[in-house]
């Protein structure tokens, strides 16, 4: 390797063909990237098929489907970027949740078209499926990009987003981080493309922005990490010229982090997961070592506590074939290729170590989410080594030794839980007849192209298995809540004005009574479903909370309370004001009636006529201030055409305030609003119970304007201007660079060895070899 990050090479190094490879070569460019979008695209069918709600578990169905949804009206509306949304309350400050990608512009796609579909569960599928589709792709790309051949990089492919945790979990229940982990392999390819002065830095850039933008902390992590761990590699390589223009590039996009993360940091003392230690190890989601060692198990269920009790899902599998053919992969490659393999290596054992950490780690809690990028690791590792070609000297031991593996696999799913002997010998049998099938293709045809289409049947067929098996990941929380957003609509016709519901239903998911709780929803909706269904909500599904909110409401994160919520309903907002339900401009109140035993309601509130499943109440006459937010003010204050300018603005004339006094305005006060009086600031503070409280001074006349930035809004933008600039000045040194380059001029690459020499012991690889750049 030279100093330098390119060489000068004859053609003639690049490689030995056969006379037949020249024209299996550019159709392999095609051929086989597109059986890896078109198999995986069928695939994620198969649990959709199988079992309808298999996309619809937890944060999806409340939080993720109902908010896209809104967020695809705010944008047919007009608005963007979408900052905060008042009258959600708890769950609508949506940068400094950060986990929805605000900023990110192919989200906006997403939310568009989830708000533009009939049915929820269907569009939220199509995205999750598209997703996984990219995730496949990059991965092959980047197997690829280690001069794997084109074969075992697709079979790797599309494996991954198939293995346990990316879809009993990620594609499942957590989208955000599907989407975050569906960066990895883009950032790193053109990370790593960049290093070897392939192509122009701003690819590199462009996904390294579009991860951060997401504003998932995993996909920033990962941006860190396969950059530094390249960095490491050009060192080792000398490759000088790569490892400037790979710190540059993470200088462009690193300059974006304080837009999306700020919010976040600065919210941080008000969300409910600022409480705790910085680092604990609660043993939740927490894999051990032992875990791993049936990674190709597709049954084997780990000893992993989850979120509704212990793990009922294979959420440690990778792929069936990873461990039955390690005994017959070539490992020299590795020792030949050290150096340049030196990042891949480095990833993968820093995942490894962070899969195997404590259960938090500051923001990155719950080690089993970094899994999949361990696993992404490994498979690009075992795609390198099967483009070698499968051993077939001392056959003995290589057989035997995938026998104790098939072995070890069905004693570790059945000894996790021995009353599940059937779903254990059913597991190990089908990895085992796949594994006779894989090694035979190998034995008597000596390609590793038909191997590597044994992996991919095999793929769909243990997915096929599990879902048959596990159904819906029952470690998650089980929702079910209706999907068709005009039916949705048309039951909730209803709920006029601002609604707030009290009810209760943990007890019927806790208890897995999932009928009576689909009974439920045609009078209570959880989380955030009542956007869909058109209603003006309190409730909202909130990954950070507002504590003295949500406490003061006895709420959980996903909307839902306790009879204590509704009992400080009624209490006085503070000296001289009226009860919260009237301070927060309610309208209409929905309570089970279990949680309102012994609470009489307040004056002005009229109990409808209903069914006897919930207590229906409305509030009589019309809302003070209308056209506004402002609910309260001071006695001796006196204002004039208070109106709300949009979600972000309020303002209001002062008349009189000789004694100075309090404006309180029913939003909640989170950080980055701020009041000012004829440009000269105000004081905002917040109720014991987190209203957005605004304090006059004697004497004060004129207008007084509210609106909202995000916090360090303006270091944000600035960083992102700086970033911008940057990325654009390696986007044209990169085209200058390409246009100066000489013809028989190119970037370093695994070629630079030499061909490897045709051995008599492998199975043929010729004719799927990887084309050089």
């Amino acid at each position: 390797m030279t100093d330098s990050s390119t060489i000068r090479t004859s053609s003639p190094l690049r490689g030995r063909r056969r006379a037949g490879d020249a024209e299996a070569a550019p159709r392999a460019t095609w051929v086989w990237p597109l059986l890896v979008v078109v198999v995986t695209a069928v695939y994620t069918a198969v649990p959709f098929v199988i079992t309808g709600w298999f996309y619809q578990r937890g944060d999806t169905a409340v939080q993720f489907a109902p908010t896209w949804w809104h967020f695809g009206e705010m944008v047919r509306g007009g608005q963007w970027p979408l900052w905060l949304d008042p009258q959600s309350w708890a769950g609508g400050n949506y940068v400094a949740e950060a986990l929805f990608g605000t900023y990110n512009p192919l989200n906006v796609l997403v939310w568009v078209a989830v708000s533009l579909g009939p049915d929820l569960a269907v569009s939220t599928y199509l995205v999750k499926a598209t997703v996984m589709v990219l995730l496949a792709l990059g991965t092959y790309l980047l197997a690829r990009e280690y001069d794997a051949a084109p074969a075992p990089a697709a079979a790797v492919a599309i494996a991954l987003p198939f293995s346990g945790f990316t879809l009993f979990w990620d594609a499942a229940s957590w989208p955000s981080g599907l989407m975050a982990f569906a960066y990895a392999p883009w950032v790193w390819v053109t990370f790593r493309r960049a290093l070897r002065g392939v192509g122009s830095p701003f690819w590199a850039f462009l996904a390294g922005v579009l991860a951060v933008l997401n504003g998932n902390p995993y996909g920033t992590l990962a941006v860190i990490t396969v950059g530094a761990a390249l960095v490491i590699e050009g060192i080792v390589l000398r490759a000088w010229g790569g490892v400037v223009r790979l710190a540059l590039v993470g200088l462009a996009v690193a300059a974006f982090l304080p837009l999306v993360y700020l919010p976040l940091l600065e919210t941080s003392d008000l969300a409910v997961r600022s409480a705790g230690a910085l680092f604990e190890n609660s043993g939740k989601l927490r894999p051990t070592a032992g875990d791993l060692l049936a990674a190709s198990s597709p049954l084997h269920t780990p000893p992993i506590r989850a979120i509704t009790g212990p793990m009922l899902v294979p959420a440690t599998f990778l792929a069936w074939f990873v461990l039955p053919l390690l005994p017959w992969l070539r490992y020299g490659a590795l020792r030949r290729r050290a150096r340049e393999l030196v990042g891949l290596g480095v990833i993968t054992v820093l995942y490894l170590a962070l899969t195997l950490g404590p259960s938090k780690l500051w923001l990155f809690r719950w080690p089993l989410r970094v899994i999949e990028y361990f696993y992404l690791g490994v498979l690009v590792v075992f795609a390198v080594l099967l483009s070698q070609g499968l051993a077939r000297s001392s056959m003995r031991p290589r057989m035997v030794g995938t026998g104790l593996i098939l072995v070890a696999l069905g004693w570790l799913t059945w000894s996790q839980d021995p009353s599940e002997l059937r779903r254990a010998v059913m597991g190990t049998a089908a990895v085992a007849a796949l594994t006779v099938v894989a090694l035979a293709a190998h034995l008597v045809v000596r390609r590793t192209a038909l191997v590597s289409l044994v992996a991919v049947g095999g793929v769909g067929a243990v997915l096929a298995l599990q879902v048959g098996v596990f159904g819906e990941n029952a470690s998650s929380r089980v929702w079910h809540v209706p999907s068709d957003v005009s039916a949705l609509q048309d039951t909730f016709a209803d709920r006029e004005g601002r609604v707030m519901q009290f009810a209760d239903l943990k007890p019927l998911q806790n208890k897995g009574q999932i009928a009576k709780l689909e009974q439920q929803w045609d009078t209570y909706l959880p989380g955030s479903m009542y956007h869909p269904a058109g209603v003006e909500a309190v409730n909202n599904y909130t990954g950070m909370g507002f504590l003295p909110f949500t406490r003061n409401f006895c709420m959980e994160y996903d909307g839902l309370t306790q009879a204590c919520g509704y009992r400080n309903l009624w209490k006085v907002g503070g000296s001289g004001q009226p009860a919260l339900a009237d301070l927060m401009k309610l309208d209409t109140i929905v309570v089970q009636p279990t949680l309102a035993k012994g609470v009489t309601p307040g004056e002005g509130w009229t109990e409808q006529p209903s069914d006897g499943r919930a207590i229906v109440l409305r509030h009589d006459g019309e809302q003070p201030y209308a056209g506004s937010e402002l609910s309260w003010v001071s006695d001796g204050v006196e204002v004039a055409d208070p109106r709300t300018l949009g979600d972000t603005h309020e303002t209001l004339g002062v008349v009189a305030a000789d004694e100075g006094g309090q404006l309180v305005f029913s939003m909640l006060a989170w950080p980055g609003w701020s009041a000012d009086l004829d440009g000269k600031p105000l004081s905002v503070t917040r109720s014991d119970i987190g209203l957005l409280t605004v304090t006059l001074p004697a004497g004060a006349s004129g207008t007084v304007d509210l609106t909202y930035r995000p916090p360090g809004f303006a270091v944000g933008l600035l960083g992102a201007g700086l970033g911008t600039v940057l990325g654009l000045g390696l986007a044209l040194v990169g085209w200058r660079s390409w246009r100066r380059r000489r013809p028989d001029e190119r970037p370093w690459t695994a070629a630079d060895r030499g061909p490897l020499e045709p051995r008599d012991d492998v199975t043929t690889v010729s004719d799927e070899a990887p084309a050089q750049p």
